[in-house]
């Protein structure tokens, strides 16, 4: 096949029919989208499946990004008829289609795909996103043609992992490639006045992310200046009442008044340029996306010292890392940063030069077409 006429298929499992609350835009999508928006100036074409309709789809439209709707399910062995089936149809896509290559944006979904990919000898990337356990890696791959290569967004992903993905696809190769943001969107502005001056989060209420330890430190904060406010972006996806939970802890901790519950937004790039510092308590973040949109509009970060976000920040020269859980050091270093308007703009300029030297939309995109150039040989 022509170098002008390849294609590689992208296959994306948000949104999923029936379930509202996964239609919105996450991480794993935007970063998609990202890399998406820069691929046919390296000569690829590209086609994305999807199981339904939302958010990731009208990004879709208005990027002129052809997309098939097709709601796949994982294969069962004990259901040999619905396997059939399954992987007939996906033969069917990909016969459509033609794809040079394939690359799944999850970890689970060559579960549905893989015997049809392998049947027709079309070589298929996961990217790995979210920490998979040993027991759901064992499922997804078991019996299965394995995946040419493993794409991590962190090294921390890739050392948490990789120990037991090696076991079940030995033949894969593993690499890493950091998500990358919009320049063009996330652009930095100066110090955004004040008072009141505004903290925020900026993530959907998984416990992971650690919304009560982002509260514990407003407390803290608040007991040393009143000008504060505290803004919370982002939503209960999963319906499991942690909006609540935290308006309850908010209330108990004596802090209502000083925070701003603002839900899902997307507005992301305006929300960020009015905060004067983004906070990612996070335990085990995977990469944090969010960590580098704040850094490209010159927002100082406080976060964990924890899973990919390490490798995102300089301690002291680009933000600030904190121990998870040390809410106490958070608001500290939270409150210095407020008091030294000059260290601020020191961390904020450091940021934005950062970002721009290692994670912009080229640079991911020609790491990316490195490893689809090495897989065609």
């Amino acid at each position: 096949m022509a170098d002008d006429q390849r294609t590689c298929l992208y296959i994306n499992n948000s949104p999923q029919p029936g379930r509202k609350h996964l239609a919105k835009l996450g991480g794993g999508g935007k970063s998609l989208l990202t890399l998406l928006s820069d691929l046919p100036g390296h000569g690829w074409n590209t086609h994305v499946v999807v199981p339904g309709e939302g958010q990731f789809t009208d990004e879709l439209v208005k990027m002129c990004i052809a997309h098939t709707i097709y709601p796949f399910r994982p294969i069962e062995w004990r259901r040999p008829l619905d396997t059939l089936r399954t992987t007939l149809e996906w033969r069917g896509l990909f016969q459509r289609v033609k794809p040079t290559l394939i690359h799944a944006n999850g970890f689970d979904l060559s579960r549905s795909f893989a015997l049809a990919a392998g049947s027709l000898g079309i070589p298929y990337i996961t990217h790995v996103r979210f920490p998979v356990d040993p027991a759901g890696a064992r499922w997804v791959l078991r019996g299965l043609p394995k995946p040419a290569a493993f794409i991590f967004n962190s090294h921390a992903m890739m050392n948490t992992l990789w120990p037991v993905i090696s076991h079940l696809a030995p033949q894969s190769r593993p690499h890493v490639v950091h998500n990358a943001v919009d320049l063009n969107s996330f652009t930095p502005t100066p110090w955004p006045g004040g008072p009141p001056y505004r903290i925020g989060i900026i993530a959907n209420f998984a416990p992971f992310k650690r919304h009560e330890d982002f509260l514990r430190m407003a407390a803290e904060m608040v007991r040393s200046r009143q000008d504060l406010e505290f803004w919370i972006v982002g939503d209960d996806t999963e319906g499991s009442g942690r909006r609540m939970a935290l308006e309850q802890l908010a209330a108990v901790l004596g802090v209502t008044g000083y925070i701003r519950f603002l839900g899902h937004r997307s507005d992301i790039p305006d929300i960020m340029r009015q905060l004067h510092l983004l906070v990612v308590p996070s335990q085990f973040e995977p990469f944090g996306r969010v960590v580098i949109e704040a850094m490209a509009c010159g927002r100082p970060v406080v976060a964990s010292r924890d899973g990919g976000i390490p490798e995102i920040i300089d301690d002291g020269e680009t933000g600030r890392l904190i121990d998870v859980g040390n809410y106490v050091e958070f608001a500290r270093a939270a409150l210095d940063l407020l008091a030294q308007r000059e260290h601020w703009e020191t961390l904020s300029h450091r940021a934005v030069q950062a970002i721009q030297a290692r994670f912009s939309i080229p640079a991911h995109v020609a790491r990316i077409t490195e490893i689809y150039r090495e897989l065609k040989g």
